[in-house]
């Protein structure tokens, strides 16, 4: 809820999903081939989708050229060729013209273990700005309840929007989560996906051979489909 709405009055959300399907997870390279890495990124894109959904409007935000087929969902999709963080900017900037008529939340497409309790959690933090860090630095959830914020979606993200809101003098809080958290960027990721994950995006890595090894920690390991690799030890 806004810091000046009533207690117990949720308002209505915006939910926008940032997502790139060219040359998706790059960093995935050295152990996905190309149609692979594009493979999970659809499969994680609809583990969150599914998630997110029920919760507000809901609009994937892409380059030109993605189409609800590829994804297999029916969702609203806004098509920029505008980099990542002047697209969200600019989505927020139509939304505050038009009297900012709900908050927004911003979901990253890769949070594989993402679930309904964690965007629960977040939509009942009080605040103007409520961020969700990911490792390393990143924002991997946002949720802006003034139309006065802008998002800094480059570099370390995580500082820059908690320096942002304290310059703009809004409420600021941190909502930590393990699976919000948890994006799907390098391969020492996978491991959590597939122990963690509930949806496309797990299956999607056991189709392709990757299972879990008993070994101590967990580690993550192809099986016969390609020759075996060892990918990670958490």
């Amino acid at each position: 809820m806004r810091a000046d709405d009533a207690p117990g009055v949720q308002r209505p959300v915006q939910i926008i999903v940032p997502f790139k399907q060219n040359d998706a997870k790059s960093r995935l390279a050295p152990v996905l081939t190309p149609e692979e890495r594009r493979l999970l990124a659809f499969a994680m894109l609809r583990d969150v989708l599914a998630v997110v959904s029920g919760y507000g409007e809901v609009t994937v935000l892409s380059l030109p050229g993605l189409k609800k087929e590829e994804i297999g969902v029916d969702v609203a999709i806004s098509q920029s060729s505008l980099e990542l963080n002047e697209a969200i900017n600019a989505f927020i900037d139509a939304h505050a013209k038009h009297g900012w008529p709900s908050d927004i939340l911003i979901v990253m497409a890769d949070l594989a273990l993402l679930t309904g309790d964690v965007v629960d959690g977040i939509l009942n933090c009080e605040g103007d700005v409520v961020l969700c860090p990911g490792r390393g630095g990143g924002t991997n959830m946002l949720l802006t309840r003034s139309p006065r914020f802008r998002t800094c979606y480059i570099g370390l993200s995580f500082p820059k929007h908690c320096a942002q809101a304290k310059l703009l003098g809004l409420h600021l809080n941190i909502f930590e989560s393990f699976r919000a958290g948890c994006d799907i960027d390098d391969p020492g990721d996978l491991a959590e996906a597939v122990l963690h994950g509930r949806g496309d995006a797990p299956c999607m890595l056991k189709k392709m051979g990757f299972e879990l090894a008993n070994e101590g920690k967990a580690e993550l390991r192809r099986g016969a489909s390609r020759e075996f690799t060892s990918l990670c030890k958490l």
